[in-house]
């Protein structure tokens, strides 16, 4: 035990990089001096909230007070929309709608153009058409070889695949699983990027990479379907209901349990575990629903931020708005920032 209270820091460090649920941190803290001292440096993977605009980019600490110092992020996010985060701090953006799609890592301003059309399969020949990115996220950093991206698009197709090296998206055949043109959120987990839809489909896709002729090799889909039915509410007359996904950060479920805080937004959604499964958990969420569904926000003039707060399991009648209160965005609705 004595030489485990004197690890090296940098060892610590990665220690406690592993650790997922909030209460194995905290518990970790209260070691000794020193593993308080290492802990503070390295503050656990909650996601901070990132409100864009084309004036500032601003990030906030959900936890430790919205005054802590914060990161120093790239100008290159300014005036973007931002579709979808991953960790390592990388999001899917762009700065039009047909047009600017890119990865970003938003502290360093490295960027990876990504196509702006997408390859469409069908029986009497493939064709390539424009894209718009709705929402997006990837299932590595690039230019990882387990790099993938997928997006929910506003095209003749409703979702588009990209691995860097390819000079177009592609979009799943024709005829391959359920056409969902109403598909409201994506998220990778566990080898497979899934979406949810407003007529409670999950739809599974895994792209996966063939070999092709002359040594090189293609990109080819998977697809799996699931029907669900939720239960227990009933939605009111002209009531908006959004569907999420939620993996966990420890990547074991895609659920959404007690004991847990959820940090809820367009492809951008993250359950972190409080060490307490019995107990109520919590639900962070963002400003992101639009009365025309999501595919309308490409189309909006400005993003409001002020819809969003927390909502507690013990308190269900109850809207606890916790998050800095801003002006809306010019360029796109807030996010979570997985840095």
């Amino acid at each position: 035990m004595a030489a485990a209270a004197g690890l090296h820091q940098d060892v610590l460090a990665r220690i406690l990089l592993l650790l997922s649920c909030i209460v194995d941190r905290v518990r970790a803290s209260a070691v000794n001096k020193h593993w308080r001292r290492v802990s503070l440096q390295n503050p656990p993977p909650l996601p901070r909230l990132l409100r864009p605009s084309t004036a500032q980019t601003e990030t906030y600490r959900i936890f430790g007070g919205f005054g802590d110092p914060r990161p120093s992020v790239s100008d290159e996010g300014r005036g973007l929309r931002f579709c979808g985060s991953a960790p390592g701090g990388w999001f899917v953006t762009s700065a039009e709608p047909w047009r600017g799609h890119a990865l970003l890592h938003l502290r360093t301003g490295e960027r990876v153009a990504l196509p702006e059309r997408v390859r469409i399969p069908l029986n009497s020949g493939d064709i390539t058409c424009p894209m718009m990115i709705r929402a997006a996220v990837m299932s590595a950093e690039p230019p990882s070889g387990a790099c993938f991206v997928a997006a929910i698009t506003s095209s003749q197709t409703n979702m588009a695949f990209w691995r860097p090296g390819m000079d177009c998206w592609l979009s799943p055949p024709v005829g391959m699983g359920p056409a969902r043109r109403s598909t409201e959120d994506l998220t990778y987990y566990d080898g497979w990027f899934c979406a949810v839809d407003s007529e409670d489909y999950l739809v599974c896709y895994k792209p996966e990479i063939a070999p092709a002729g002359d040594g090189a090799s293609s990109l080819t889909i998977r697809t799996n379907a699931y029907k669900f039915h939720a239960h227990g509410h009933q939605t009111a007359p002209g009531e908006i209901v959004s569907h999420y996904l939620l993996p966990s950060a420890s990547g074991a479920d895609l659920l959404m349990l007690s004991g847990q805080v959820l940090f809820v937004g367009r492809a951008c959604s993250k359950a972190f575990d409080t060490g307490h499964a019995g107990s109520p958990g919590y639900i962070y969420f963002l400003d992101d629903v639009y009365t025309r569904r999501p595919h309308s926000v490409v189309q909006q003039k400005e993003y409001s931020c002020a819809d969003a707060g927390r909502w507690r399991y013990l308190v269900p009648d109850e809207i606890d708005r916790c998050l800095p209160w801003a002006a809306p965005s010019d360029t796109s609705p807030c996010i979570w920032y997985h840095h």
